[in-house]
């Protein structure tokens, strides 16, 4: 009885260890996800994550998945991201490709085009067939160890200016921060100064006369309130913001999924791409509504005003730069990557008249 007890004692230690370093339960078979992104709740997209993408993630899979989200950098900052992904920190989590334009070389060239669909759906069309035409996308991911599970957008490209603006003509001769070195290049195009401002730093260079105004994506200029610094806005659906959210996944971790979850999180990533486009419009169109009656001056900019931003002969010389610069940096392909996306970004566009 000695021995068959030991034997069983022995037994249900190696029961216990193997569920404790698995992280399965006996009560539920969960998996649970550890997700990163380096924005804080509350804004367009973190909050329709929470809401819409992780609850259907849990009811694609039956419940078989848990997501443990970390807000606000709390675990990766947005410079960290992509390592930390590819590396296991966190199971899946968010990364913007313009803060690794050496890593993601051929997703630069989508700033190339200031101009784009107004409509998110076509703008995910759009993604998803530059994931199946153009294979520079994937391999720069997979190398990263990384593939993508969903694409979400921020809102297009807005002007917030501590002075009336009520074209692209009147930012003319005046100080302006953007966050990229093509949007700098737009803003020089349309007669500005381009003037380099950490992006914590943005308000009170607004407040303080050290920049007249910034451009950005329209929802993180509201996030950031930076219309109360800079009360005059100029804004279009059509200065789309070009590069796509990325929410992405260790391939390592993926792999070892079971098949039904990988299904699971797939149909759930589907569902929430189609509900966002909807979440896309109302946020804008909230936002329009909000900044006028908090007081400020909200204009569309007419088309016009648009074709000047484009700026379609100096537009050419800015893409023919991409490609001997992404050549340098390895991309051998990029004469092919930037016209494969200039035939789609055309389609995209035509899929809204």
């Amino acid at each position: 009885m000695g021995r068959k007890l030991f034997v069983r004692v022995i037994g249900m230690i190696a029961i216990v260890s193997f569920l404790f370093f698995t992280g399965i339960t006996c009560e539920a078979q969960t998996i649970t996800i550890k997700y990163s992104d380096h924005d804080p709740p509350g804004g367009m997209r973190p909050k329709f994550l929470s809401e819409v993408w992780f609850p259907e993630i849990i009811k694609q899979t039956e419940g078989k998945v848990k997501i443990q989200d970390f807000w606000g950098g709390a675990l990766l900052s947005s410079q960290e991201a992509l390592k930390g992904i590819g590396s296991g920190v966190t199971h899946m989590g968010f990364i913007y490709p313009g803060h690794y334009p050496g890593q993601l070389v051929s997703f630069t060239a989508l700033k190339l085009f200031p101009r784009g669909p107004s409509k998110f759906e076509n703008m995910v069309w759009l993604y998803r067939k530059a994931f199946e035409e153009i294979p520079e996308l994937k391999e720069e991911l997979a190398k990263a160890n990384v593939k993508p599970l969903l694409f979400t957008a921020g809102l297009p490209g807005a002007f917030c200016s501590t002075k009336p603006i009520k074209s692209i003509d009147d930012i003319k001769g005046q100080k302006w921060r953007a966050g990229d070195k093509w949007a700098f290049r737009f803003l020089e195009n349309a007669g500005a100064v381009p003037v380099s401002v950490a992006w914590d730093d943005v308000y009170m260079a607004l407040q303080t006369g050290t920049i007249t105004g910034c451009f950005t994506n329209y929802d993180g200029l509201h996030l950031m309130k930076f219309h109360e610094a800079a009360p005059n806005l100029l804004v279009s659906k059509e200065l789309w913001y070009a590069q796509p959210f990325l929410h992405l996944v260790n391939i390592d971790f993926w792999n070892k999924l079971p098949k039904d979850v990988q299904d699971g999180m797939l149909k759930a990533s589907e569902i929430a791409e189609a509900a966002f486009s909807r979440v896309y419009d109302e946020t804008f169109d909230k936002i329009v509504e909000e900044q006028r009656a908090a007081g400020c001056t909200v204009t569309f900019m007419s088309k016009e005003d648009i074709a000047k931003w484009e700026n379609a002969d100096r537009l050419q010389d800015l893409q023919k730069q991409w490609i001997e610069e992404a050549k340098e940096a390895g991309l051998e392909t990029a004469p092919s990557v930037m016209e494969k996306l200039r035939a789609l970004v055309q389609e995209a566009i035509k899929r809204e008249q």
